[in-house]
């Protein structure tokens, strides 16, 4: 056979193969596009009748319709008549407040944009001074990221509100079927209460500009963020009407499309709010940059929803999971400059809870949560940016304030890093300790997550390793040798909850079992630090154990749990001693049968006999449910208490409790823990659901593998991984008593078995299908 012969084959071959590829690439996309056309209506909210500020108006979650990309945030409410957009930046912060936490920074609003249709509410469709409810309508479309509203008057105006994905652009396009021109009044405005914040306004040319500034005197930093507004296709007039509004009218016809161009600047530290800037960006935007714009945003949610998702067969926990993650995707943005605490880019309220901050003893950690498993790592990289601002500040407070952080500590100091409990994005701290120690740690798992689900190794070695062993630094310094049982043993005493001191919260004990583990890995991993594994081997080694007491209050099971102290402390009714199962992971589906059964006894008493699922406000933030998911407890009563608080959502599709905001979003985690979860390095499908059909496609497994799978509710099917980074991949076989099989473009690949686990060497960039015969 002659060399051009061999030739061509193979490149036949290769044909074939790249032409197979792109046939499987179109059916995902069907698949994907089929998806969530279907999922359309049920993640399209809808008011019938106009909501006031009133109605709206939080110090916490949204209540209205909102939108957001990571820098911004918007939440409309509206009239018979108008819809206002009111505005928030994610580093719009100001010093100097004084609330229940003590002096230091809250993040504010910054105004925002009213559009009012100058004409009469429709004749005979008014009831008791109100029109029909078919005359007006409103809808927040969370799978285009669109608020639409038709206006109640007569004519109708339509308007449709988006934001870029890049840049703090905001448009609202205005249409209406009037042969005769409608009268528009737009009004940019600065939120102007208290007095302290300063307002300007002003009109440069056919710009709008008002700005809001953060405290004055003395304070560590001033911000300054601005709201610059533009009319393009219609001619319009601008007027200064206060110290804090600009207003512009220009008519609308019946042939027009008019854009309302909103960009939002300044914010951060440097008391500019970048009016030149915005100025320039606005005078060069014409509707064929508008259109640039929104195919930009279109593509790029397109992405984001394509990433991954799962079928539940129940629109409850279908429309939840969804609109979790168009929260999560609103909220924090790879280009964001610094992270949104709890209640993400939503600061609607000059007094918003807990200063609209970072929780950092769980709260805004959890919000956080479902980005790895859910294929949207990146969601999570303003947090890293925002903990390592922290970390200066944080080495000089186990320096100098560990008596501070409790009396029995005064006079000494540790290495590493002490937290307190409240941060703000913009890299600072306020709150107190409440005795707790475990406020930097608990960012462990989120470092970690980021390496074991991307592979990135040059995240591992510049960002996560350094970190962890921040946290390993302290743990070191401030962990006690006692004699203990004729050897000795490690304890910590710190605050498990809010304001305790307890000896071995197992809350604790598990962040320090998971810093040093991860420590002894990486180091190896990496070829770093070899001489100090001997003394974290020593701390795993010798670490105190959880205290297990039988249960006090009824109902029980009569089954031993886990206390949340060495004291035996076992109210309230949360489950932060069960840290170990989740975030911190170091007892899973793989670890000793006994502990694990003392885990599920545990969860049971918790969260199903003293009822901690549906009463207790932090449940979802810590995690409970996704805890249940991982320890393998009834998938059905996971379900039923999930679908009682989804709900109790507002109109937004929000569980608003009054304190909380994006952790809420553990939904989605505990639905792909339910359907796909690794234990140690082993993946494990469907290992806690019901008997039921479900799906998922392309979640995030670490080890970089993306997988898709079907169930019937009997038996596994369509299951194929694709390796971004190669390696071994190992799997917990899902067809007990049958031989699994793997596949690669049609090819057989050797598998290892020990036991029920089956592994295979995964190429980079290569998807296998896996059977079971």
């Amino acid at each position: 056979m002659n060399r051009k012969y061999l030739f061509g084959l193979l490149f036949l071959g290769q044909g074939l193969l790249l032409q197979a590829q792109k046939n499987l690439l179109q059916a995902d996309a069907s698949k994907d596009a089929l998806f969530f056309e279907q999922k359309k209506a049920l993640l399209t909210a809808t008011w019938h009748q106009p909501f006031s500020y009133s109605s709206i108006k939080s110090n916490s979650a949204p209540l209205g319709p909102y939108m957001g990309n990571g820098d911004i945030g918007v939440v409309a409410f509206t009239s018979d008549n108008s819809q206002t957009l009111k505005i928030s930046k994610v580093d719009f912060v100001t010093d100097g407040w004084t609330d229940w936490a003590g002096s230091g920074p809250a993040a504010l609003p910054v105004g925002g944009v009213s559009i009012t249709v100058n004409a009469p509410v429709r004749s005979g469709f008014i009831t008791v001074n109100r029109p029909d409810a078919a005359a007006f309508s409103y809808q927040m479309d969370q799978l285009n990221s669109e608020l639409r509203m038709t206006t109640a008057t007569a004519p109708q105006v339509k308007m449709k509100s988006w934001m870029s994905m890049e840049e703090n652009v905001i448009i609202t396009e205005l249409t209406t079927a009037s042969q005769t021109p409608v009268r528009i009044s737009v009004d940019s405005y600065a939120d102007s209460q208290p007095a302290a914040y300063a307002v300007t306004a002003a009109v440069q040319g056919p710009v709008a500009q008002v700005t809001r500034q953060t405290k004055t005197g003395n304070v560590r930093w001033i911000s300054h963020a601005g709201i610059s507004t533009k009319i393009i296709g219609a001619a319009s007039r601008q007027e200064r009407l206060s110290a804090a509004m600009v207003r512009s009218v220009f008519q609308l016809g019946a042939t027009d499309t008019v854009l309302v161009a909103v960009y939002v600047s300044g914010g951060g530290k440097e008391n500019d709010p970048q009016l030149a800037a915005a100025r320039k960006r606005l005078s060069g935007l014409n509707e064929a940059g508008v259109l640039q714009l929104k195919a930009a945003r279109t593509a790029w949610w397109k992405d984001m929803w394509t990433r991954s998702y799962v079928e539940t067969n129940d629109s409850l926990l279908n429309r939840h999971y969804l609109s979790s993650v168009y929260l999560l995707a609103s909220a924090y943005n790879a280009h964001s400059p610094v992270s949104g605490g709890m209640y993400g880019v939503w600061n609607m309220d000059d007094r918003m809870m807990y200063h609209g901050d970072i929780h950092l003893n769980y709260n805004s950690q959890a919000g956080f949560y479902s980005a790895f498993s859910a294929n949207r790592p990146e969601i999570a990289l303003p947090f890293y940016k925002t903990i390592e601002l922290l970390i200066p500040e944080g080495k000089r407070r186990a320096k100098e304030e560990m008596g501070i952080m409790h009396p029995s500590w005064k006079g000494r100091s540790c290495r590493g890093l002490l937290f307190p409990v409240g941060a703000l994005g913009i890299g600072v701290f306020y709150n107190y300790y409440w005795q707790q120690t475990m406020n930097a740690p608990f960012n462990v798992p989120l470092f970690s997550w980021y390496y074991e689900y991307t592979g990135d190794l040059d995240f591992l070695r510049s960002r996560a390793y350094p970190y962890i062993r921040f946290c390993g630094d302290f743990y070191e310094d401030y962990l006690q040798k006692e004699a203990y049982g004729g050897s000795y043993r490690y304890t910590i005493t710190t605050g498990g909850h809010e304001s305790s001191w307890d000896l071995n919260p197992p809350s604790d004990l598990a962040f320090v079992e998971q810093t040093f583990s991860l420590l002894m890995k990486y180091s190896r991993l990496l070829g770093v630090d070899k001489q100090r594994r001997k003394k974290w081997n020593d701390i795993l080694t010798h670490l105190s154990k959880y205290k297990v007491i039988m249960p006090t209050k009824t109902p029980n099971q009569g089954l031993p749990v886990y206390a949340k102290n060495e004291a035996g402390w076992d109210l309230p009714n949360h489950v932060i001693q069960m840290h170990s199962v989740y975030p911190c992971e170091v007892l899973h589906l793989r670890s000793d049968s006994a502990a694990l059964q003392i885990a599920r006894n545990t969860l049971y008493y918790y969260e199903v006999s003293q009822k901690g699922f549906t009463t207790s406000m932090n449940a979802l933030g810590l995690s409970a449910f996704v805890m249940w998911a991982r320890a393998g407890l009834d998938p059905g009563i996971l379900k039923e208490n999930m679908k009682t608080l989804i709900k109790t959502a507002g109109p937004n599709f929000l569980i608003a409790d009054g304190h909380h905001c994006t952790e809420k979003t553990t939904v989605i985690e505990t639905v792909n823990s339910m359907m796909l979860q690794t234990a140690g390095d082993i993946l494990y499908l469907f290992p806690c659901w019901t008997k039921t059909p479900a799906s998922f496609t392309r979640l995030r497994a670490k080890g970089a593998f993306l997988v898709s799978a079907a169930y019937d509710g009997a038996t596994v099917s369509g299951l194929k991984i694709f390796s971004e980074k190669g390696g071994s991949c190992r799997l917990d076989n899902p067809w007990k008593g049958r031989k699994m099989q793997v596949t690669e473009n049609g090819r057989t690949v050797p598998v290892k078995r020990e036991g029920d686990v089956y592994s295979f060497t995964a190429k980079k960039g290569s998807t296998y299908e896996i059977t079971g015969s």
